[in-house]
C-alpha cells in the first residue's frame, strides 16, 4: 500500500498528464497562430508521452477524465492573456517546453534505462548533473539493478571529498537510507551501506547517517524480525565492519549491535524455523562479531562484558565446520587485543574468571584433539597471546604446545614455537618457570628435530626458542647433552646471511652454553 506521500505524487503525475491532453486538444481547435500552436502541441505531446512512459501502469485512469476545451480552452487563456506582441510569449513558451523535454528525457531514463528517450550526451554533462541523475536513479529507478549500480557510482564519487559534500547537499542520503531499509537482496543493502559509510565523515552528518543506519540494522536483528532478515542484517554488519574499520568503532555498534549479535549467537533452536536457517544465522552472527572484534579494544571489551565468552566456548565445544572456525577466530582476535593491551588482558582473563577458564579449556582441547590445521593454528596463537596471563603452576597450557613442536605439519610446528617463545621472552616475568616446564615436557629433543628436519620457514622460530631456553643457567646441562651447543654453532653460520636479526641472540646463547660447559668440565 502506498503512503500519503506516494498517493500525492501519483495524483500530481495524473494531473500533469490530463493537462497535457487538454493542451493537445486545444491546439487542434486553435483558430489563430496555428503554426505557433502546432509547435507548442508537438512539444506538449512529447512531454505527455514521456509522462505516460513514466506512469504507464496508471495511464488508463486518465482517459475517463478528459475534458474538451474549445473556444475557452486553456491554450486560449494561456496565449491571449499575453500582450498583442504574441511572438515573445510563444518564444518563451517554446523555450520552457524544450527545457522541460530535456529534463523529462533524463527523468524517464533514470526511471527506465531501457527507454530510448535518453540523450547519449547525458553522461557527459557536469558532475552536478551526474550526481542528480544518480540520486534520482537510486530514488526511483524501476529496476533494482539500476538502483544498485547508481548507489555504487555514488559510493565511488564519495571517495572524493568535494563530491561527498555535493551528494549530501543534493539530497543523496535519504534515497540511500530508503534502499537500505527496503526488503531488498543483501547486495543492495551492502551497496547502500557502503555509500552511507563513505558519506558519514563529519561529526553532525555522521551522527545522523550512522544513527539511522544502525537503527535499521538493530531493528532487523531483533527477535521480532523474521530469521531471513536477521541473517541478512548479520551479513550486512560483517561487510560494513570488514570494509569500514572506523565505522565499527561507533558507540552505537557497541551499545546496540554487538549485544543483539551475541543474543542471536547464543539462541536456542525454534520449532518455527528449520535448523539450517538457525545455522546460517549463527554463522552470520559469528562472522559479524569476528569482523567487529578485529583490532578493536572497545568491541572486544563489550564482547567479554556480555556473555559472549561463555557462548563462544560452548559453540567451539558443540558446533563444527564454519561456525566453530568463526568462533575460534573471534577468540583469536580477543586474545590478540589482550596481548597488546595489559589493562584489557587483566580484566578479561583474570584467573578467577569462569568465562576465561572455559575459553582456555576449549583452546587446549582443540590443540590436543583436533587434526585440522585451520582450527589448531588460531587456538595455538590464542594461547600464545595469553602467555603472560598464566601463573607458573598452569603448566597444563605448556604441554600441548610442546607436543605440537613435533607435528608433521610444519606450519603448526612453527606456530607452536612462536607461541612458546612468548612464555620465555624477557617481558614475561615467569619466563624461567615456563622454560623449565618446556624442558620437563621433553621440549628440547623436539626442538633439535625441528632445527634439523624443519623447513626453511619453521627453523628460525625453533632456533629463537632454543636461544631463549639457553639464557637460563639451570637449563644448560639438558641443552648441552641434547647437542644444542653444536646445533647453535652450526646455525650461527647460516644466521648471519639469512637472518641477521637473530645474530646477537644466537651469539649470546652460544656464549652462555660454552661458559657453562667449561664450568661443568672443570667440576
Amino acid at each position: 500500500m502506498l503512503g500519503s506521500e506516494g498517493k500525492m505524487q501519483i495524483q500530481e503525475i495524473l494531473d500533469l498528464i490530463l493537462l497535457g491532453d487538454e493542451i493537445c486538444l486545444a491546439v487542434e481547435e486553435a483558430m489563430s497562430f496555428k503554426v505557433e500552436c502546432g509547435e507548442v502541441g508537438k512539444r506538449v505531446n512529447r512531454l505527455a508521452r514521456m509522462l505516460k512512459t513514466l506512469f504507464k501502469d496508471n495511464f488508463k485512469h486518465c482517459h475517463g477524465h478528459r475534458q474538451n476545451c474549445k473556444h475557452q480552452s486553456i491554450l486560449r487563456r494561456l496565449v491571449f492573456t499575453c500582450s498583442n506582441a504574441i511572438a515573445t510569449p510563444f518564444r518563451n513558451l517554446l523555450h520552457d517546453l524544450d527545457a522541460s523535454i530535456s529534463d523529462m528525457e533524463c527523468l524517464v531514463t533514470f526511471y527506465d534505462p531501457q527507454s530510448e528517450a535518453i540523450d547519449p550526451m547525458v553522461y557527459k554533462k557536469p558532475v552536478t548533473f551526474l550526481v542528480w541523475s544518480l540520486i534520482a536513479t537510486v530514488q526511483m529507478g524501476r529496476q533494482l539493478d539500476d538502483r544498485v549500480k547508481a548507489a555504487e557510482f555514488l559510493a565511488s564519487l564519495a571517495l572524493e571529498e568535494e563530491y561527498k559534500k555535493l551528494i549530501v547537499e543534493e539530497g543523496g542520503v535519504p534515497p540511500l537510507q530508503k534502499l537500505l531499509k527496503e526488503n531488498s537482496p543483501l547486495v543492495a543493502q551492502i551497496t547502500a551501506a557502503n555509500a552511507l559509510c563513505l558519506l558519514a565523515n563529519e561529526q553532525e552528518r555522521e551522527m545522523i547517517i550512522m544513527k539511522e543506519m544502525i537503527s535499521t540494522i538493530r531493528n532487523r536483528l531483533s527477535r521480532t524480525s523474521h530469521i531471513r532478515d536477521q541473517i541478512q542484517a548479520a551479513n550486512l554488519v560483517a561487510s560494513i565492519a570488514r570494509h569500514y574499520p572506523e565505522v565499527k568503532e561507533y558507540y552505537l555498534i557497541r551499545e546496540e549491535v554487538i549485544w543483539w549479535l551475541v543474543q542471536l549467537l547464543s539462541s536456542e533452536p525454534s520449532t518455527d524455523d528449520p535448523p539450517t536457517n538457525l545455522c546460517k544465522l549463527k554463522i552470520g552472527c559469528s562472522k559479524a562479531l569476528w569482523m567487529l572484534a578485529l583490532g578493536s579494544v572497545l568491541n572486544c571489551r563489550t564482547l567479554t562484558e556480555t556473555k559472549g565468552m561463555l557462548c563462544l566456548a560452548k559453540l567451539v565445544e558443540t558446533e563444527q565446520d564454519e561456525l566453530r572456525y568463526n568462533c575460534l577466530m573471534i577468540i583469536r582476535e580477543i586474545t590478540a587485543v589482550a596481548e597488546s593491551n595489559d589493562e584489557f588482558r587483566h580484566s578479561a582473563f583474570k584467573s578467577t574468571s569462569r568465562a576465561a577458564k572455559a575459553v582456555v579449556d576449549e583452546l587446549l582441547r582443540v590443540i590436543k584433539e583436533f587434526d585440522e590445521a585451520k582450527l589448531r593454528i588460531p587456538a595455538i596463537k590464542s594461547i600464545g597471546s595469553l602467555a603472560r596471563s598464566f601463573p607458573a603452576k598452569e603448566s597444563r597450557v605448556i604441554s600441548p604446545l610442546v607436543a605440537r613442536l613435533d607435528d608433521t605439519d610444519q606450519q603448526i610446528a612453527m606456530e607452536a614455537a612462536i607461541a612458546l617463545q612468548k612464555f620465555v621472552v624477557t617481558n614475561n616475568h615467569l619466563r624461567l618457570e615456563h622454560s623449565k616446564s618446556i624442558i620437563e615436557f621433553n621440549g628440547v629433543p623436539m626442538l633439535m628435530k625441528l632445527l634439523t628436519n624443519g623447513d626453511k620457514m619453521s627453523r628460525p622460530y625453533g632456533l629463537t626458542l632454543m636461544c631463549y631456553l639457553a639464557q637460563y643457567d639451570s637449563n644448560s646441562n639438558v641443552l648441552i647433552k641434547a647437542g644444542a651447543l653444536t646445533a647453535l654453532e652450526n646455525a650461527a653460520r647460516l644466521v648471519a646471511a639469512e637472518h641477521p636479526e637473530l645474530k646477537e641472540l644466537v651469539s649470546k646463547a652460544i656464549s652462555i652454553l660454552q661458559s657453562n660447559k667449561t664450568i661443568s668440565m672443570k667440576s
